[in-house]
């Protein structure tokens, strides 16, 4: 493997908040994909009990297939996330010299929870929603998550599901009633 083909394959986990309404489309072939910008803000101690902000990184989202038509019924503008990836560090010339655009493709996606609460609901992968769609049903389950602002311990994260062919049973899943003392396995 070459030292290039080294500094491609990167894993890294990046923790920040949806900067962008995520944009769904395809590729050539019709795979689903789905891209956003994504802000990380540093902070640090200022000695006093405060806080000061230390920059923001930029990055480019981008996730396919079965994560990008989950990740769009889930994400939203402003979203705390936690994204898992390949790195790739793109570079090109602009008229004020070189430019550098940091772009992760995701392998995961899933909500900060030191901001919010979430609830999970698995999609049943029996047969492709893209290809039931086709067919006049909508398939699948849409799983939606909304982030209340703050940072805080207040700070929540509202889940609803609209239930279609393979969603969960609501009533005969234990993980759909948040707080509940049955664990389902």
């Amino acid at each position: 493997m070459s030292r290039e083909e080294q500094i491609m394959a990167d894993t890294i986990t990046v923790l920040g908040n949806v900067a962008s309404d995520p944009d769904r489309g395809a590729t050539a072939t019709g795979i689903p994909t789905l891209s956003f910008r994504m802000a990380t803000n540093h902070r640090r101690p200022d000695g006093a009990g405060g806080w000061i902000d230390a920059g923001t990184n930029w990055f480019e989202i981008r996730a396919y297939r079965a994560l990008a038509e989950n990740a769009e019924a889930s994400l939203s503008k402003g979203d705390a996330v936690v994204v898992v990836g390949r790195l790739k560090l793109r570079e090109w010339d602009a008229k004020d010299g070189k430019r550098m655009n940091a772009e992760i493709e995701a392998e995961s996606i899933g909500p900060d929870l030191r901001r919010g609460r979430s609830v999970y609901h698995r999609v049943s992968h029996q047969a492709s929603p893209r290809a039931e769609g086709a067919a006049g049903d909508s398939g699948g389950a849409s799983v939606g998550v909304a982030a209340s602002a703050g940072a805080g311990a207040g700070a929540g994260v509202a889940v609803g599901v609209t239930a279609g062919v393979g969603a969960p049973d609501a009533a005969a899943d234990a993980w759909a009633t948040p707080g509940s003392d049955a664990t389902p396995f």
